[in-house]
């Protein structure tokens, strides 16, 4: 008896070498936070970003209530939630692995026995009430590894929906910025037609007093039909936007959503936006990424651990009688350890364990690929929010320079030294500058919101969901 005690001490000792053996890969992350860029190409504030509800950025009641009613009841952040839901319920599920399963029977009964060659016999009564129990011990670590992959599925899912939140953020007041800024061109549009009017009948009574001819007449009137046949198109976008709106904040198109104010909001300066391995921590689709991958190389393990031998230990319990007042009277326990090894399967677990690594590869591929995409999403609005300023600083610049020669123009046309030519020539010049600095200072603002995107701002929306819990 202590023989075959020894010898079954000395085999797992040696199984637990082999097991060492088995899982002694190390994990290697796709890289370190020194491998990346020390610095954005663009000077911004190196401190920690501040990750308030980036939306208040624009100090606008307006557009908080926005974001407030679209995260209280838009649609596709609802189908978000649901997902995180399933994800917790399956996290709990792999969890209940690690327990012993218990179950209960009760199974009453009658039963009648032949006692002789008539046929004749009696009717017995048979009750039993039993209790059964089974265990798998974790001896390679394998169910733990399933649940801890779940459990960072379930983190995954979580970072998900607050990537959703973000997204919803910026899409709100990019939406917001549009409607603004089509309302914007609708009154230039219609100050401008006036305008245009305006000349129009100055021109008319030029021409009914002989001064100008004909000619003078029509291209002004052209200027007129060319700026009216604008205002469609201007509304037409507007009308889109709100319905895009209204679909954001989970109400069906032509639901009236309150947008109110008249003019852009002003931008400040560059916010806080840290160094760039700020972003590892800060994006919650990096962190999103970077638990997949780690429940990656879990179910990698678990994948391995499924070769080895497995060790289970069954109990039942069961009361037996035929009288019910005497059921606890009669009973009997039964334990029972099950060694069960893989000998032959036809290479499907080692297949598994491939698969599983091939997993694991790719989502570090994905890890870095995501990093390096939200670098380049930081870089991208920075570039482009410095170079649109410059844009509008020389867009102004010319207006002004067009606004002097339409002046020049105009004086050199009512004194009779030129035709109406010049004077038509710079009116749509000066006009036209005017609508593109009203849709370029909107790009800028929109380039503002993408930087505040693509900079996370994960703190306040994690807080914000761990609430919910």
């Amino acid at each position: 008896m202590k023989l075959k005690l020894i010898q079954t001490v000395i085999t797992f000792m040696l199984l637990s070498c082999y097991g060492c053996s088995f899982f002694n890969e190390p994990f290697k992350a796709p890289f370190e936070p020194d491998d990346l860029p020390k610095n954005y190409s663009i000077s911004v504030p190196k401190e920690k970003p501040l990750f308030y509800c980036w939306s208040q950025a624009f100090d606008d009641d307006e557009l908080k209530q926005l974001v407030h009613r679209s995260l209280k009841k838009n649609l596709a952040l609802a189908g978000s939630w649901s997902k995180l839901i399933q994800a917790m319920a399956q996290a709990t599920i792999a969890g209940a692995s690690r327990w012993p399963t218990v179950s209960a029977s009760f199974d009453p009964g009658i039963t009648k026995n032949r006692t002789s060659a008539s046929g004749a016999g009696a009717w017995k009564n048979d009750f039993s009430l039993g209790l059964m129990s089974s265990f798998e011990i974790d001896f390679w670590g394998k169910i733990r590894a399933q649940q801890e992959s779940v459990k960072l599925e379930f983190e995954a899912t979580k970072l998900d929906y607050q990537t959703a939140m973000t997204s919803l953020i910026s899409e709100i007041a990019l939406c917001w910025i549009e409607i603004i800024s089509q309302r914007m061109q609708e009154q230039l549009l219609k100050k401008q037609l006036a305008t245009n009017k305006t000349y129009l009948k100055l021109v008319r009574l030029r021409f009914q007093k002989g001064i100008v001819s004909a000619l003078d007449v029509y291209q002004q009137q052209q200027v007129v039909e060319s700026i009216a046949s604008q205002l469609p198109l201007v509304n037409a976008q507007e009308r889109l936007n709100l319905n895009m709106l209204a679909v954001l904040c989970g109400e069906p198109p032509q639901t009236n959503i309150p947008v109110s104010r008249k003019n852009l909001p002003q931008l400040g300066p560059l916010p806080p936006s840290g160094i760039p391995a700020d972003l590892l921590t800060n994006r919650p689709d990096i962190q999103a990424s970077w638990n997949r991958l780690l429940a990656a190389n879990q179910s990698v393990w678990a994948a391995k651990a499924s070769q080895l031998p497995s060790i289970t230990l069954t109990g039942a319990g069961n009361f037996q009688s035929d009288d019910f007042s005497h059921l606890f009277d009669f009973w009997f326990v039964r334990l029972a350890g099950d060694l069960a090894a893989p000998i032959f399967d036809g290479g499907r677990r080692k297949a598994e364990t491939n698969k599983a690594r091939a997993v694991a590869f790719e989502r570090t591929v994905n890890y870095r690929n995501t990093v390096y995409r939200a670098l380049k999403e930081v870089e991208d609005a920075l570039i482009q929010e410095q170079q649109q300023h410059i844009h509008i600083k020389a867009l102004k610049q010319e207006r002004h320079t067009a606004q002097k020669a339409f002046e020049e123009a105009r004086n050199r046309y009512n004194k009779g030294l030129n035709d109406y030519l010049p004077v038509l020539t710079q009116t749509l010049t000066v006009q036209r500058l005017e609508r593109d600095i009203i849709q370029q200072e909107s790009q800028c603002i929109r380039y503002r919101i993408h930087l505040y995107r693509a900079l996370g701002g994960k703190p306040v929306i994690e807080k914000t969901v761990n609430q919910l819990f």
